[in-house]
């Protein structure tokens, strides 16, 4: 069954300073790799690089950012979800 990632599941993956919301993030995206069930949508992906690189305490760099946003679309991309 595919699932859909929200937001903000992304954001806590990368987001260090997150805690236990960063460990349960990034334990469901190596899940969703591993199943190949994994489904994001181009807003997702904009709302996450904006995200991680501005609003994060310790932001990913654009560069670092853009490679990972690039990475998820391998993944069905949904227009709208």
């Amino acid at each position: 069954m595919k699932s859909f990632v929200d937001t903000n599941v992304l954001i806590y993956a990368y987001d260090l300073d997150a805690g236990a919301r960063h460990e349960r993030a990034k334990a469901v995206l190596k899940d969703l790799w591993k199943s190949e069930q994994g489904v994001v949508s181009t807003q997702v992906l904009q709302e996450s690089y904006v995200n991680v690189t501005r609003k994060m305490a310790g932001p990913l760099s654009f560069v670092d950012a853009r490679r990972i946003m690039e990475n998820y679309l391998s993944w069905p991309v949904s227009k709208a979800f």
